[in-house]
């Protein structure tokens, strides 16, 4: 997915984060990747699993907050558990 898809989900009109959000992106990927133990998956369920991963990453940036981060996001486990597999042709 392109920087403009992960701008428009995050509503960012500006450029300032672009590099963050293009590290952010690698990194949910990466996580992503390892989770599923597959190398490469083209699946709409991938893109969203990425999105929220992004918007967490991104929303959680400092090490202080009053929120609880250690949970990941409604949704990507149940998105990383129905990715296991499509890489393999499951």
């Amino acid at each position: 997915m392109d920087l403009q898809e992960i701008k428009n989900y995050l509503r960012i009109d500006h450029s300032l984060d672009d590099t963050l959000l293009k590290t952010l992106q690698t990194t949910a990927e990466a996580y992503i990747y390892s989770a599923i133990e597959a190398p490469q998956v083209k699946d709409l369920r991938f893109d969203l699993c990425v999105l929220l991963l992004i918007g967490h990453f991104y929303a959680n940036r400092s090490a202080t907050t009053n929120e609880n981060i250690q949970n990941l996001p409604l949704g990507v486990t149940s998105l990383i558990q129905q990715l296991r597999g499509l890489g393999s042709g499951a």
